[in-house]
């Protein structure tokens, strides 16, 4: 089985790498600190298995696995994050990945077991994914309840207090638009002032993915 780690923090790849080597006898065929060379290792070599860090220097780790899983379908992914805020764990629940490693809390041992139930097909998801799943399904005012993918997409930029006319620009839609949607997230969530909106996207996470929102659509 071929292994390519993309790991943004030097110490922690080096453990990866090693585990995979010595612990499983796998052939680690590519290791990447960013987004952009991990993409270039996993087209060349195919691997099996990529085990991803989700907080990348240069993209968000959800929608790189995405096109990783769109160019390579049995490929099996496990995610690693010290990111654990509703939004994020939603995304990664809804994005094909195969497991979730929380880098806060996970000790080398757990780690090691995540790894071999990836590599043999079944999922391996930390209790903080369970938890904040059953959150999800039990509130029935939770943002997945609430608002449309499109909704939740505008409240990623949003949340990071762009106005309705540099939110426009950042989407690629007209100011009107925006100003409609920020009006309807902003009733269906029961929110009536704008800070208010934007710590409701902090505390979930949202307003984490505006960093990398023109980079991953090729907006400027």
């Amino acid at each position: 089985m071929k292994i390519v780690i993309i790991e943004d923090q030097a110490m922690f790849r080096g453990l990866l790498a090693k585990i995979c080597r010595q612990h499983f006898h796998l052939s680690v065929v590519g290791e990447a600190e960013d987004a952009a060379t991990g993409l270039e290792l996993c087209r060349k070599h195919k691997p099996d298995m990529v085990l991803l860090d989700l907080n990348l220097p240069d993209r968000d780790g959800v929608l790189l696995a995405g096109d990783l899983l769109a160019m390579h379908a049995k490929l099996r992914i496990l995610a690693l994050s010290s990111e654990c805020d509703d939004y994020t764990l939603y995304r990664v629940l809804n994005s094909g990945i195969h497991g979730y490693v929380d880098k806060n809390r996970q000790s080398v041992a757990m780690l090691k077991d995540a790894i071999d139930t990836v590599m043999h097909g079944r999922p391996f998801f930390a209790d903080v994914v369970q938890q904040v799943r059953m959150r999800l399904r039990a509130d029935p005012g939770a943002f997945p309840k609430l608002l449309s993918p499109r909704e939740q997409e505008v409240l990623t930029v949003l949340g990071s207090g762009l106005n309705d006319e540099h939110a426009a620009h950042e989407l690629g839609l007209s100011q009107f638009t925006v100003g409609r949607h920020r009006r309807n997230i902003m009733r269906k969530l029961g929110v009536h002032r704008t800070p208010d909106l934007i710590r409701y996207a902090v505390n979930k996470g949202f307003s984490k993915l505006s960093a990398f929102r023109g980079r991953n659509t090729g907006r400027s």
